[in-house]
């Protein structure tokens, strides 16, 4: 009967061992989170207006998209920026939360204009978010901004043309900002 007793005890310490879990855990999945909570603490600098970490465009395509946020940019003193952001950057979950925390990392916009806009993008994730900064947020509204998304950028995308989606995104997103100046 005692032996008994103890081995249910054992069983039963073993099962509830807080630190079973742990040494469960999968490696790989650990090394993951750890990747992202360093790239979260320690978001690179930019490389330029177009910042492709999917790898969705090759050199001529972004010195196409960098000239196009450039001359607007100088038209208007709002700045663009885009980002393309891989899988191992961050999850699903905090897509949108790692797009926010880039434009203010970067400091999109002019200081205390607030007049910036990061488009950001996940091939692998399928998710698209396009941070506009306070000012812009007078000048478009929500639901404008959505309908770029949904009507010139989407359309690209689900036939796996990044590239053209970009670009038509842009291309419109600037025809609406140059209608509200």
């Amino acid at each position: 009967m005692k032996a008994k007793a103890f081995w249910i005890l054992s069983v039963l310490i073993i099962l509830n061992n807080p630190f079973r879990a742990q040494a469960q855990k999968d490696p790989t999945k650990q090394k993951l989170e750890d990747y992202r909570k360093g790239f979260w603490d320690n978001i690179p600098k930019p490389k330029g207006w177009v910042n492709d970490y999917e790898y969705n465009f090759n050199e001529k395509q972004i010195a196409t998209l960098t000239n196009l946020i450039t001359k607007f940019k100088g038209e208007s003193a709002i700045q663009i920026a885009m980002v393309t952001i891989d899988t191992l950057m961050t999850s699903k979950k905090k897509f949108n939360d790692l797009a926010l925390r880039m434009a203010n990392s970067w400091g999109v916009g002019e200081k205390g204009k607030d007049n910036g806009i990061l488009i950001a993008f996940s091939r692998k994730h399928r998710l698209i978010r396009i941070c506009n900064g306070y000012g812009i947020e007078k000048m478009i509204s929500d639901r404008e901004t959505k309908e770029v998304i949904d009507k010139y950028i989407i359309p690209h995308f689900k036939k796996d043309d990044y590239y053209t989606g970009a670009l038509t995104g842009l291309t419109e997103l600037i025809k609406l900002l140059k209608t509200k100046q």
